[in-house]
């Protein structure tokens, strides 16, 4: 019966982001319930003319639900409405105007959010990366027969798994605006080859 061999080899590619993910967090507190829901809804044309002001694509903006919540009195401050919305926008990176777009909001409320840059489509680099790895695994297993006196004979088994799923792929920015570049992402894809040896 003849033996085996299982060599493990790794491949990594370096790709460049091509999309940025902008998470904006609309909140209100008010003495009342629609008080606070004209409020969020003018915080929310605010935001959507600091989009246009800065020309992105207003269509691409993705609001979820409204949430209100009741602020229960405490001290000397009384109960009040609180309405909140998650803002989600997605598109081509373009630094410039996303810090553009930052100023004018910055320049007009305080808020709070978040700046990810990631890869819409990773297959290419993946496949890359599958190459690099299988040559890194061949190359070990010549090594190791070499100096075990042994020859490698036909591949019995390939084993991989692929770690260049979305959330590898994507990078929060730094929150300071004046500051931000798209570094590049590491995809990798690690393989077990199996060769028989002689």
């Amino acid at each position: 019966m003849s033996n085996v061999m299982r060599v493990e080899g790794y491949g990594e590619m370096s790709a460049q982001p091509d999309m940025m993910r902008f998470h904006y967090d609309l909140v209100q507190d008010a003495d009342s319930y629609s008080e606070s829901h004209i409020q969020l809804s003018a915080q929310y044309e605010d935001l959507v003319q600091a989009f246009k002001s800065v020309m992105l694509n207003t269509a691409l903006i993705k609001t979820s639900s409204i949430d209100v919540s009741i602020i229960h009195p405490y001290e000397d401050k009384p109960k009040q409405f609180r309405s909140s919305q998650k803002i989600i926008f997605e598109d081509r990176i373009n630094l410039d105007k996303m810090n553009a777009l930052l100023d004018a909001l910055r320049a007009s409320t305080d808020f709070n959010f978040s700046l990810s840059y990631f890869i819409k489509d990773s297959t290419k680099y993946e496949y890359d990366a599958l190459i690099l790895a299988i040559n890194d695994a061949t190359d070990k297993a010549k090594i190791m027969a070499s100096a075990s006196g042994v020859k490698l004979g036909s591949i019995k088994n390939i084993d991989y798994g692929s770690s260049g799923n979305m959330p590898p792929l994507m990078r929060t920015m730094s929150m300071d605006s004046h500051s931000m570049n798209a570094q590049d992402l590491k995809v990798s894809e690690t393989v077990v080859v199996s060769w028989e040896i002689k």
